[in-house]
């Protein structure tokens, strides 16, 4: 699950931030918050950071690298903002907050809400000079009002912003899902708003100004009907979209404005529509007002479609922008093995160099784990990091994407064009992942622009030069691809400058349990029993091929960690590819063999007994099965036979 950090200087705006995003996001996203006073640990590990204002962002030191961060834009909880109303002109009051930047941010936003009858004085801890007022107006800072204050005026903590909401749930790319449920909310504050203000309407005129202004600050347009059909809500940005002026339609039939198109756009179980005008689209949303049980009317909330697209764009190209970068180091590649070591050694070397580097190894070694590492430990770490796997995407797109397209090059081409990944990852590294997928003829292209080092957009003729470093990876054989005429000849000497072969996980299997017990730590973040949760099925995880590599070993650990949350995992739990491997499969009785020596070796370094009979009911074979692999153990020097229950010897204990 995808992991989602609120960094705030005080526990009241972060546990309110918590709560607002947890009722939106529910249990989609792993939401945690810290303060000042409860820093996050360094180690913390976080998809995302949402920092709830500027003054937080600088005075907390929480930095991870290449973390993607966003500060909030936070309003006023507008269902509190009732209580300022009642307070008499020119009323002299401090505004107390955590900082001087957020009480001076809270008075200018109240002051654009309308909300300006009253004489503001910002408070804040460690300020020096200001008046000693009876009234204080905080939002959800009670804790540094001071003593000398008789009425506090608690307008709770100011909430995240909707356009801020709309970049957290597109970072996670769950924007479509959740929608309907942030749209849903929004109204339902607006109909809050709403009859909040008709109650103020009732006990004030001036009251009534003060929710005009309120009303007029939202985002959308808004046109409220009442139960005589007429209009009595009509608000700026619905003034600006149908070009009228509410005064001259407050009060009117709603239907000598509104056609029938407009009602039908909403003619629907869903309430909702889009209607097209001359200049652009709407969506249109239609809410029933109620009160006390009574038809109140109806609300009709009116998105501009281009504006939502708008955003979500601008979002969008930040966030991808953002993905341009490479997260990994060195010291994120878990294991000591020999094998291991040596591919290291040999990338930090090739790190230093602008040449190709070709990496190969079977699915799921972590060929782009370590394509990262390489970028961050060369010259070009704080240029782009650019990937694109060419298995994905077919030859008509992948030349798009890697040599951008000019406007008008082919039919949905946006207007202006679009730069490709060679443009964007210049100075910087560009990731060719699953070279062995590229097709044929555009293999020809590829390679024209590895030598020329240039490329031309499609529909373009305009040559633009680049500046990029190509690090390429594989789990084919290419020169077997190359006897089948799969593969270029040229391009494959072209890209294997220095070669990389990262070894499979069976061929280091001194890195396994090291690898279980960092994805343990991940799945269960605040155990420390790893070595203990893993002893009864150690010997099993040592002994398995892993065809899958660490991706396999990765999903097997995150399968166990749910099935045996609070227990220790016995080999019946083990998922059945292993079991039918270790225990069933006659082919693999060498890995079967291996896993009983594991074993045995296991048992002699803790002291504990082991024999025919424990070692049977450990791996499910018989005793005489067992005794078989016990004497081609011995047979092959590799353990002794003795009588008695510490019998059983491994003879290369180290």
């Amino acid at each position: 699950m995808k992991k989602l950090v609120i960094i705030s200087l005080g526990y009241n705006t972060a546990h309110t931030i918590y709560e607002q995003l947890c009722n939106i996001l529910y249990s989609s996203v792993d939401i945690k918050y810290y303060y000042s006073s409860s820093p996050p640990p360094t180690n913390l590990e976080v998809d995302l950071i949402l920092y709830s204002s500027e003054y937080a962002f600088e005075r907390i030191n929480f930095r991870p690298a290449n973390v993607p961060y966003i500060i909030a834009r936070r309003s006023i909880n507008y269902h509190e903002i009732g209580k300022l109303f009642k307070l008499p002109k020119y009323s002299d009051v401090l505004l107390v907050n955590d900082s001087k930047d957020s009480a001076e941010e809270t008075i200018l936003l109240l002051q654009a809400l309308g909300i300006d009858h009253i004489n503001y004085y910002p408070y804040y801890p460690g300020i020096d000079n200001y008046p000693k007022l009876k009234i204080a107006i905080t939002p959800g800072e009670t804790e540094h009002v001071p003593g000398f204050v008789n009425h506090i005026i608690d307008i709770k903590t100011r909430l995240v912003d909707i356009t801020s909401i709309i970049e957290i749930l597109t970072h996670f790319d769950i924007l479509d899902k959740f929608a309907n449920i942030l749209s849903a909310k929004y109204i339902q504050d607006i109909i809050k708003l709403i009859k909040t203000g008709n109650k103020l309407l009732k006990d004030s005129s001036k009251m009534k100004e003060r929710f005009k202004t309120v009303i007029n600050n939202v985002h959308d347009g808004l046109i409220a009907i009442n139960k005589e059909n007429k209009i009595s809500v009509f608000n700026p940005i619905a003034e600006k979209i149908f070009a009228q002026k509410a005064t001259k339609l407050i009060g009117q039939d709603s239907e000598n404005f509104l056609d029938d198109t407009f009602f039908q756009t909403v003619n629907n179980p869903r309430k909702e529509g889009i209607l097209k005008l001359p200049s652009h689209e709407l969506l249109i949303s239609e809410i029933p007002l109620y009160a006390k049980n009574s038809d109140n009317g109806k609300l009709f909330v009116l998105k501009d479609v281009s504006e939502i697209h708008r955003l979500e764009e601008s979002v969008r190209r930040r966030l991808y922008e953002e993905q341009n970068i490479a997260r990994y180091n060195f010291a994120d590649i878990i294991g000591n093995s020999p094998a291991l070591k040596k591919i290291l050694s040999l990338a930090k070397k090739m790190a230093k160099t602008d040449a190709t580097i070709f990496i190969q190894g079977e699915s799921g070694t972590g060929k782009e784990l370590l394509a990262q590492s390489i970028h961050n430990a060369s010259s070009r770490r704080k240029g782009p990091f650019v990937a694109i796997n060419f298995a994905a995407l077919s030859e008509t797109l992948l030349e798009s994407e890697l040599f951008g397209y000019e406007e008008g090059a082919f039919t949905g081409a946006k207007r202006g064009g679009s730069a490709g990944l060679f443009e964007i990852a210049h100075k910087g590294t560009l990731f060719l992942d699953e070279i062995g997928d590229a097709p044929l003829p555009f293999q020809v292209k590829l390679l024209r622009v590895l030598q020329e080092k240039q490329v031309r957009r499609v529909g373009g003729l305009k040559v633009i030069p680049i500046d990029v470093r190509i690090i390429v990876a594989t789990n084919h054989n290419l020169k077997e691809d190359i006897k089948l005429k799969l593969f270029r000849e040229d391009l494959y000497y072209r890209l294997n400058v220095l070669p990389l072969k990262i070894p499979a996980l069976r061929e280091r299997r001194e890195d396994i349990m090291p690898l279980c017990y960092a994805f343990y730590k991940k799945y269960r973040p605040l155990s420390n029993d790893a070595k203990i949760y893993f002893k009864n099925i150690q010997p099993y995880l040592e002994a398995y091929n892993w065809q899958g590599n660490i991706r396999e070993l990765q999903n097997v650990i995150e399968y166990l960690t749910s099935i045996c949350p609070d227990d220790i995992p016995q080999s019946s739990d083990l998922p059945e590819d292993i079991k039918v491997q270790l225990f069933t499969d006659k082919s693999n009785i060498i890995n079967l063999k291996e896993a009983i020596f594991l074993e045995i070796k296991r048992c002699n370094q803790n002291h504990e007994p082991v024999g025919r009979r424990s070692l049977a009911n450990k791996f499910m074979l018989s005793e005489n099965k067992i005794r078989d692999i016990l004497l081609s153990l011995k047979i092959e020097n590799k353990i002794m036979i003795s009588p008695g229950k510490y019998g059983l010897k491994a003879i290369d204990l180290k």
